[in-house]
């Protein structure tokens, strides 16, 4: 039987990977965003949220904050990995959504599962700016990557997972022209820092109405991919990493804070109740840390939050990052 060993999760935002120097590019792009709601679910304009919040978010806006919450996210991202790594794995899950990257709207699984014994990244189209050249290079999209899968591994989970009555998705190669997306090439390029260790992808469609998980399905998938991990032949050495969230494009402490409740317990049931119309646009990715929590049944051994405001309408990312050993 394989072994679950341990497990982290970790945001992925554009903010981790450029110097918050360039931060006010992405502060200006936020004023087409038109994927802005607020803490109550509700689709808002820039303006909207810019005339709202008056001058609340005007201290978070300095360069010396912005330079400190970089500096806690990156030691965040480098004990993340570093606590992977220590663990000395045979194999990586990672739990992360997709964004048109390999899907689209001709076919966007709930759930899918990677079983190929390799997987490459795309090269994102993005060209001329000092920060998407350096998002491009963290994410590993800044030209076709190859990495290491664990076919045999992925496919005795994909089958136990469909033995406990989840209909994922049978993934064995990439549609033509398409690469797998940031949520895996960030884990792959910025916390495992190799190509060598093998990983598997596990997608949750976060993003897209109407087929999205709830937050109690995720649950129960935690549950599941435990199951499936320790009833998988051998004696790998497994982990589990969530890629993604916490709170975006709108920063929401309290929603936030409500995730990070279940991280530090390990309780999942408030998880599940959390309502869907809080998951949208990017905060929609709190769903791969809900199925990793469930997945690992008790609390973190640490966990760290750095809430990154980027513009004057309260819009950034809440960052998080956990490990269970």
């Amino acid at each position: 039987m394989a072994h679950l060993v341990g497990a982290g999760a970790s945001s992925h935002s554009p903010l981790l990977l450029a110097n918050p120097s360039l931060w006010r590019e992405r502060a200006h792009q936020d004023r087409s965003n038109t994927q802005l709601y607020d803490s109550s679910g509700r689709l808002r304009t820039y303006d909207e949220l810019e005339a709202e919040a008056g001058d609340r978010f005007a201290a978070e806006l300095s360069d010396d904050v912005w330079a400190a919450r970089f500096e806690a996210c990156q030691q965040g991202i480098r004990r993340v990995g570093q606590t992977l790594r220590d663990l000395e794995l045979d194999a990586v899950i990672v739990v992360g959504d997709d964004q048109a990257e390999l899907f689209d709207e001709s076919n966007q699984p709930a759930l899918a599962l990677y079983w190929g014994e390799t997987w490459e990244t795309a090269e994102l189209p993005f060209h001329g700016s000092d920060f998407f050249d350096a998002v491009k290079a963290g994410y590993a999209m800044d030209a076709v990557h190859r990495f290491q899968g664990a076919g045999d591994l992925a496919r005795s989970i994909l089958a136990s997972l469909c033995d406990a009555g989840f209909d994922a998705t049978s993934v064995a190669s990439q549609p033509p022209g398409k690469g797998f997306g940031h949520a895996f090439g960030y884990v792959g390029e910025r916390l495992l820092g190799t190509r060598e260790l093998p990983i598997v992808p596990l997608l949750l469609n976060t993003y897209f109405p109407p087929n999205q998980p709830t937050p109690r399905r995720c649950v129960q998938l935690g549950d599941a991919l435990r199951n499936a991990i320790e009833a998988a032949p051998g004696d790998a050495r497994v982990a589990i990493v969530a890629s993604g969230g916490l709170s975006h494009f709108v920063v929401d402490e309290a929603l936030d804070e409500r995730v990070l409740d279940g991280v530090r317990t390990g309780k999942t049931e408030d998880l599940a109740e959390i309502p869907t119309a809080l998951l949208r646009a990017g905060s929609s990715e709190i769903r791969n840390w809900i199925t990793v929590v469930a997945a690992m049944q008790n609390g973190a051994s640490w966990h760290d939050y750095a809430p990154c405001y980027r513009s004057p309408a309260g819009t950034g990312c809440g960052m998080g990052f956990a490990v269970w050993t």
